[in-house]
């Protein structure tokens, strides 16, 4: 029976390779094993899959086509419900997700639907010849003209079904560089040519953009002649504890690294240094979600004596993608579970030198799910370091003059109804981690879609009070 034959493993660099440079860690399948793996496919009807998919992929239907050969068609398919399978195939967590509920997982190993789509993406694209994709041609008094703030992978989702229909698209980013979060995913999980070339699809469809531009009143926009305006703006303010010495030198947080290593070094911001090396240095990440990870595994790249993440649960509760843990212990990573920072110590006064915890064991659940730690009397260590990375998540950032209605207290998130991204401001759609806080890459996208099939609605004259239904919003 081959559904019951085990999963096709993609080849993988060796953890000594991969310690040692950023290509990707995890290769692509060569055709066989793809045809192979798609065979173990039992082509659910009302596939469990396709609904643990933020993107609702129709994942037999294209899985199917793979199975005939059909490599374009699968890719077609694919691309009726993501707007950048390239992207979503390498970043989303499928063990959470599409493949975690995947039925053949219930006796046998899950599909690799991650490792297919990106098969499917790869060789798929090139048949399609995704430059060839033109926008709908609408007459000059149907054609609307949108702005997107933000080019993270919401704007990204909403500028693409837009400009598809034939509408007028501006992305608006305040730094030198497009793709919000993207820009600073680590090369070894996402090569920065695959962003380049889904900005560039995007430019062939019509977007435009517009870089160096900070955004301070959705109003300004709507005044300019912008019909509808899109919020993408993310969450991009770190989540700063209040830990005695957390101002120190030395201390970074998890943004602040990653640009610093992977953003284009002429446009950096803030008069920032690049982090080119780290020969020599003992490295302490805070944080046990994928960002931590990120930053851990870089340090490793960077050449670091000492790699070691703090985390105040144990290993069963961290945030994160298993995968991710999975690959950075392997690298190296020493990993200090049930430890949370007290202090940060210096021995000029000006630059830290060790980290002070405390040991803690899981209580009772907190509203999250997951057991609460709880600091153990007297058990307090400290461990030499020369730079320390927080990550403890990421808030919405606060930046616009609107905010006392888009954005009100407590949460500070932005109010949408979630089924068309409406605000309470006629004209004004939001979406991605500035609606839900901190979120996937592919539900970022999801809500793009979702906005901007709400401004089509708009754009044909449904009513505001409809489109934002305040009795569903968020």
């Amino acid at each position: 029976m081959r559904n019951a034959l085990p999963r096709h493993k993609p080849l993988v660099q060796p953890p000594a390779t991969r310690r040692g440079n950023f290509g990707e860690v995890i290769q692509d399948y060569d055709f066989q094993d793809a045809m192979d793996e798609a065979d173990r496919c039992i082509s659910c009807e009302n596939a469990r899959c396709e609904f643990a998919c933020p993107l609702h992929n129709h994942i037999p239907r294209w899985i199917g086509e793979l199975k005939r050969g059909n490599l374009a068609e699968a890719y077609r398919i694919i691309r009726e419900t993501s707007p950048m399978p390239e992207i979503c195939s390498r970043l989303c967590p499928q063990e959470r997700l599409c493949e975690g509920a995947c039925a053949m997982g219930i006796r046998y190993e899950a599909i690799a639907i991650g490792q297919l789509e990106r098969f499917v993406s790869r060789h798929g694209s090139k048949l399609v010849q995704l430059k060839a994709e033109s926008p709908k041609v609408l007459s000059n008094h149907l054609k609307k003209k949108a702005a997107a703030v933000g080019s993270g992978p919401a704007s990204f989702a909403f500028a693409h079904t837009l400009a598809k229909q034939g509408h007028s698209v501006t992305v608006f980013e305040r730094w030198p560089r497009l793709g919000g979060v993207l820009r600073w995913i680590p090369h070894f999980k996402l090569p920065t040519e695959l962003l380049e070339s889904h900005i560039e699809a995007l430019k062939r469809l019509g977007v435009a953009f517009k870089t160096g531009v900070e955004i301070h009143s959705v109003h300004e926009l709507l005044k300019n002649g912008h019909d509808a305006v899109f919020l993408g703006v993310g969450a991009s303010r770190p989540s700063v504890p209040k830990i005695p010495g957390v101002t120190l030198g030395g201390i970074l947080n998890s943004t602040d690294f990653l640009v610093r290593v992977y953003y284009d070094p002429v446009a950096l911001p803030n008069g920032w240094q690049s982090i080119t090396d780290l020969h020599g240095t003992r490295v302490a990440v805070l944080g046990g979600g994928d960002s931590a990870m990120d930053c851990l595994r870089t340090a490793v790249r960077l050449g670091a004596s000492e790699v070691t993440c703090f985390y105040r649960r144990d290993e069963a509760n961290m945030p994160g993608s298993k995968k991710e843990v999975k690959a950075a212990k392997e690298e190296g990573v020493r990993m200090q579970f049930l430890a949370a920072p007290t202090v940060f110590l210096s021995r000029d006064g000006q630059t830290v030198s060790q980290v002070e915890c405390i040991r803690m064991e899981l209580g009772p659940p907190d509203a999250s799910g997951r057991r609460s730690p709880v600091s153990i009397e007297g058990s307090n260590f400290t461990t030499e370091v020369d730079l320390v990375v927080l990550s403890f998540g990421y808030e919405v950032e606060p930046m616009l003059a609107d905010r006392e209605r888009l954005m009100p207290p407590p949460k500070g998130i932005v109010k949408i109804n979630p089924a068309t991204g409406a605000t309470p401001i006629p004209g004004v759609f939001a979406g991605g981690d500035c609606v839900t806080g901190p979120n996937l890459v592919c539900t970022a996208a999801r809500a793009g879609i979702v906005a901007a099939q709400g401004a089509l609605g708009y754009f044909a004259g449904e009513p505001w009070e409809i489109l934002c239904n305040t009795k569903s919003s968020k």
